[in-house]
């Protein structure tokens, strides 16, 4: 089966639903906890999330079921990953969350897991009537060469009417990993093995090194060419930095575009760029004064604490007049989030 290579490098044959929706920057990830029985060298995990049971709908910490929702309208979300650590450690919050986003976006709404069990059929029967539309198996490098469990999970989901995958690192041969997938009539997803903050000791240490620009390990993308994408199953390759140069602009482009005021500017990155200006109370009231009598567009501004938002382009014009203000002028682009990471500040 030939493999192609898209804009990004990404060498793929089959995208199952769930990463359809990944590329469109429309998937909502959902990570439900950071426990986990198994401690794999390559867990990208950071260690304010390892072992914790902490709950983040992408980057925006979660403490209801509606958080979820606000986040996945937010970005008009047409699917969730759920992920973790092992979602499955939390089963019931899980079908909870299933439940919630089906009842709020519809039937429609894709729903993948990822899962390092291999689940029995009582409790896929759970995931599948709880909504749950595709699962993706992660099993342990000791059932690579032993699939037998993995192959049962596989065709038990199927059967239950789940797009059913396996999802590993590309860093060594499976040959009966894939023959499993191919007998199940499965798919694979294979990720560019990745160094993290969380793992880079002990990527170093099992003998693998970074490439010179990125965080990919090198003769990974190499490996998933020469021993997987020339399989006949069904397989997709994800390099590293396809999750910055596709999924995290498109997702932050949909936020933007459904959450950005008149006075902000959306850049090609899904960043915004607006100006701010900070200073102290009775200099930032000076200044708003001045902004009135320029009769600037209210929405065009907003006085937030300790700070004043305002459309790039007019604070740009209107610096002159608030200099004697003694307020801090600059214009910024920052993450379309609550207080999102600012990315550049230009001083005026």
């Amino acid at each position: 089966m030939p493999w192609q290579s898209d804009s990004v490098g990404s060498i793929f044959n089959y995208l199952s639903p769930g990463c359809q929706i990944c590329r469109q920057g429309a998937g909502l990830v959902l990570f439900v906890t950071g426990r986990c029985e198994r401690s794999c060298f390559y867990c990208p995990i950071s260690e304010e999330r390892r072992g914790r049971d902490v709950v983040y709908a992408d980057e925006q910490p979660v403490h209801e079921l509606a958080d979820i929702v606000r986040e996945g309208r937010a970005i008009g979300a047409l699917g969730t990953g759920i992920t973790g650590g092992e979602p499955l450690l939390r089963l019931d919050y899980v079908l909870d969350c299933i439940r919630a986003l089906k009842k709020e976006f519809g039937d429609e709404h894709h729903i993948h897991l990822y899962t390092g069990q291999l689940p029995r059929r009582p409790l896929l029967e759970k995931l599948a009537e709880a909504g749950l539309d595709e699962i993706r198996f992660h099993p342990p490098e000791e059932e690579w060469s032993d699939p037998a469990g993995l192959k049962r999970a596989l065709q038990q989901a199927r059967e239950l009417g789940l797009e059913a995958g396996v999802e590993i690192p590309a860093y060594m041969p499976a040959p009966a990993l894939v023959q499993a997938v191919r007998e199940a009539d499965a798919f694979l997803n294979l990720n560019e093995l990745e160094f993290s903050e969380g793992n880079l000791a002990r990527l170093r240490d099992e003998g693998f090194s970074p490439q010179d620009l990125g965080c990919a390990a090198v003769g990974s993308e190499e490996l998933a060419r020469d021993c997987f994408l020339k399989e006949e199953i069904r397989v997709h390759y994800c390099p590293s930095r396809f999750k910055d140069a596709v999924q995290l602009r498109e997702r932050l482009r949909r936020r933007a575009e459904r959450t950005s005021r008149p006075l902000d500017h959306i850049t090609s990155e899904g960043t915004i760029i607006h100006g701010i200006i900070e200073g102290e109370e009775a200099d930032l009231m000076a200044a708003l004064e001045i902004i009135e009598g320029l009769q600037v567009p209210y929405d065009m501004y907003c006085s937030l604490n300790g700070r004043i938002e305002i459309a790039a382009w007019i604070l740009e014009e209107i610096c002159p007049d608030l200099m004697g203000s003694r307020c801090t002028l600059s214009i910024i682009e920052r993450y379309p989030l609550e207080d999102g990471l600012v990315v550049e500040r230009i001083p005026l």
